[in-house]
């Protein structure tokens, strides 16, 4: 049966700090779960960085004169419709704008902005809903995080290296408060991006970054999903709009993001 829009899980896909691949996860998480017949919207929270629907091979050029937050129920084009790429429907800041203008906007406006997506959006009967979340613990991270009547899985991404895992950790901490609260419907698991390298010539994995030492580490406070290793290959995919979930052009990557799906998925059902 399907669930009305405001009781859809929401898998909230974190970070502690830029650069570690953490619209990636998304997008691929996104794909995994449809390829496993689950039916998964995507909403694109990074306002400042938009970037998942470039990563789905959407581009807007046409700059936009102005961006609607708030818009009379019933109104004319009060709802946001979704564009649907590889089986996701898409929400996206990026398909409101140009793709080269930016957005300045405060605190309160961003919680405007991203209420909008998620809840003025005419998502059509999901299962999941997948949101890509700006690096930090910020506005944006905070009323999706507050977000009620609805379970909500927070996937942390991070990288080996120790300063991952120390901005990882001040996120955990932020969230710690709501995971103790009495009826919490959230939890929270984690995922290591780019593990080691595969070589594209002999298919070996090396090591990227050195591993945080383990008094450092978010693996004692969290469990981990997967690693998930670099590729160079699914890098210049990725820039041209291919998800490695759709090319499957590297195995190792798409068995870690099936592994991610799956476990999501059975937790989920549990709550």
């Amino acid at each position: 049966m399907a669930q009305s829009p405001e009781q859809v899980p929401v898998i909230a896909v974190a970070s502690g700090k830029g650069g570690v691949g953490k619209t990636t996860v998304a997008v691929n998480l996104a794909l995994a779960l449809t390829a496993r017949g689950q039916r998964a919207g995507l909403v694109d929270a990074d306002l400042y960085g938009p970037d998942v629907p470039r990563m789905m091979g959407l581009r807007r050029q046409a700059e936009a004169r102005h961006v609607t937050l708030f818009a009379r129920p019933g109104a004319p084009d009060s709802r946001l419709q979704t564009i649907s790429r590889h089986g996701v429907q898409l929400a996206s800041a990026a398909l409101l704008l140009g793709e080269n203008q930016g957005l300045g906007i405060s605190g309160g406006i961003a919680q405007l902005l991203t209420r909008r997506l998620l809840a003025d959006t005419e998502w059509n009967e999901l299962d999941y809903l997948v949101v890509d979340l700006p690096p930090g613990t910020a506005d944006i991270q905070q009323f999706v995080f507050a977000l009620s009547g609805r379970a909500l899985y927070v996937l942390v991404v991070v990288t080996p290296q120790v300063i991952a895992h120390q901005d990882a950790r001040r996120l955990l901490a932020h969230l710690t408060p709501r995971r103790s609260a009495a009826a919490s419907r959230t939890e929270v698991a984690g995922v290591e991006n780019m593990s080691g390298q595969i070589c594209p010539g002999c298919g070996q994995t090396t090591p990227l970054y050195p591993s945080a030492p383990d008094q450092d580490s978010i693996w004692g406070l969290i469990p981990k999903l997967a690693s998930i290793p670099f590729s160079y290959q699914a890098a210049c995919d990725a820039d041209e709009g291919r998800p490695v979930m759709v090319t499957g052009a590297v195995p190792e990557q798409v068995a870690a993001y099936q592994l991610v799906a799956e476990q999501v998925r059975k937790r989920l059902a549990d709550r």
